[in-house]
């Protein structure tokens, strides 16, 4: 028995709808400065109908289907736009994010003067002024960074959890990588640590989940650390993204 066109024409009109429902995926805030903050805050998923009111002053970074926009204030724009390239200094931002530019220079000396990077170099490193969740490719191979390479500093490293367990961490002059102390400290997915010593402000909790191979592109990138909760590593790639699309 075979079915009526008017049968196969709603079928079909099903389909495209329920895909068309599909593809309409949620924009990822990955970077949000000015007034509205607080509103519109990192990690924040925009659904794809809707809008972002901004203020004078406001700065957005959104991620989704279209690439990267950067939203400036005031005004009033939609959250779904259409597919927009991709502008900027792509070429370094991909330098950013790959997994080999974190574990390159894992316990080298990089020497320099005050102009040096003042920022984590790459995604995958784990900066030790900041705290908070990290997704991480391989846990054996983590890399610790520090933005101040003038004086030698020691650094304790401790478990949260079981603080007896510790390791130092030694950064000698014009050093800012060196390799987590997985020998003595090897990292437990779940455990948080506490990396505390001369040099900063204060104690900084860390913990890691693991993502294996991370995606290739910056957008499935951002949407990967939000799912995970790793909203420091977030806002990070969130700054470079607005750089390199000629955003601040």
């Amino acid at each position: 028995m075979s079915l009526s066109r008017l049968t196969i024409r709603t079928a079909a009109t099903a389909i495209a709808l329920a895909l068309g429902t599909a593809a309409a995926a949620d924009a990822l805030v990955v970077r949000s400065t000015g007034p509205s903050a607080a509103t519109y805050p990192v990690g924040r998923r925009l659904a794809p109908t809707g809008r972002v009111v901004l203020r004078s002053g406001d700065r957005v970074v959104l991620v989704g289907e279209g690439g990267t926009r950067t939203l400036s204030g005031p005004g009033s724009f939609p959250v779904r736009a259409g597919n927009i390239a991709n502008q900027g200094n792509r070429a370094t931002l991909g330098r950013y994010i790959s997994t080999g530019g974190g574990t390159i220079s894992r316990t080298g000396a990089v020497r320099g003067g005050s102009g040096d990077t003042p920022h984590a170099p790459n995604l995958w490193v784990v900066d030790i002024n900041r705290g908070g969740t990290f997704c991480v490719n391989d846990p054996a191979s983590l890399t610790l960074w520090r933005g101040d390479m003038s004086v030698d500093t020691l650094l304790n490293v401790q478990s949260v959890e079981s603080p007896q367990q510790r390791a130092a961490l030694a950064f000698v002059v014009g050093q800012n990588f060196r390799a987590w102390p997985a020998d003595t400290l090897p990292i437990t997915e779940g455990r948080h640590y506490r990396i505390s010593g001369p040099g900063m402000t204060a104690p900084v909790d860390v913990n890691f989940v693991t993502i294996g191979a991370p995606p290739a592109e910056p957008e499935a990138i951002a949407g990967l650390l939000a799912d995970r909760g790793c909203m420091t590593q977030l806002a990070q790639l969130g700054e470079r993204m607005a750089e390199a699309t000629g955003g601040r």
